[in-house]
C-alpha cells in the first residue's frame, strides 16, 4: 500500500510533456510478454552457463 501512495504522490507532482496515457499502445498481451521473457531468459541462460562458473547460476 505504501508503494501505491508513494507512486501516486510522484505522479501528482510530475511535470508532464505528454498527456497521461499517451504514447505507444501495447501490441502484445501480458501472457505473450511473459512467454517472450521466458524464451529470452532461456536463451541467455545457456550463454551464461558457458561464461560463468556453475556456482553463480545455482
Amino acid at each position: 500500500m505504501q508503494h501505491k501512495k508513494l507512486q501516486a504522490e510522484i505522479e501528482s507532482n510530475k511535470i508532464r510533456i505528454n498527456q497521461k496515457g499517451g504514447g505507444r499502445k501495447l501490441k502484445l498481451e501480458i501472457k505473450e510478454e511473459v512467454c517472450l521473457c521466458l524464451f529470452y531468459f532461456h536463451y541467455w541462460l545457456e550463454i551464461l552457463g558457458d561464461v560463468l562458473p556453475a556456482s553463480l547460476l545455482e
